[in-house]
């Protein structure tokens, strides 16, 4: 891979990232993570993709690179608008390499199936969001109260960065490791299983931050 491609990739990744990140302050402070708060970052990784993918890449000398500097300064900007920026930034990717037609409600499948490591992550993923279903219920039965502040920002938190960390596991974007999956099946996920009220915010975080930590590797 030439050092210019990696430079654009590494350029627009880091821009996909501050924006996640962004969302990511906003849903916390709602009841629910909607759809197309979800969707909107899907958009990003989806359009990340091709432009990985993009064979033959672009010559350095053939586009114009201006544009995502001036988003960098603008999401440094106290007044940034994310959405405005995002919207910026799937225009310009769109116009190196067109991205696929795609809708909420049926997203584009991977061009090849996970790895066996993601895969197991993605798994691991469903069995820990229905851990936190079950704890929940647990709790509530036991009379075990927990902030419920903190856990709907906790939940949102997990809810949109697994969006995000799962759509890159299945595009193959990033490879979750042996190490990875050991610390949610022996640490996170009994962790959130044994949850007690006081701890169970705390817990639910952990695997938000660590999906967050995961996604942008």
């Amino acid at each position: 891979m030439s050092s210019f491609r990696k430079q654009l990739l590494a350029q627009v990744s880091g821009l996909c990232q501050e924006l996640f990140r962004r969302r990511l302050e906003l849903v916390r402070a709602q009841q629910l993570v909607s759809d197309k708060s979800k969707q909107d970052i899907i958009l990003l990784i989806v359009q990340l993709d091709q432009l990985r993918l993009l064979d033959p890449f672009p010559e350095e000398a053939d586009l114009d690179t201006a544009p995502l500097a001036q988003l960098e300064a603008d999401l440094e900007a106290e007044d940034g608008d994310q959405f405005s920026i995002q919207e910026k930034l799937l225009a310009w990717t769109s116009t190196v390499a067109p991205a696929p037609v795609i809708n909420a409600a049926s997203p584009p499948p991977p061009a090849d199936a996970p790895s066996p490591l993601n895969q197991r992550m993605l798994d691991n993923l469903h069995l820990f969001r229905s851990t936190i279903d079950k704890s929940r219920v647990r709790l509530l039965r036991d009379r075990d109260r927990y902030d419920r502040e903190a856990y709907t920002k906790s939940r949102n938190a997990f809810t949109l960065a697994r969006a995000v960390y799962g759509e890159r596991l299945r595009h193959n974007q990033i490879e979750a490791s042996n190490e990875d999956n050991a610390r949610l099946e022996q640490v996170l996920i009994p962790a959130v299983e044994a949850a007690t009220g006081a701890s169970f915010p705390t817990d639910i975080q952990a695997g938000a931050t660590f999906m967050e930590n995961g996604s942008f590797a």
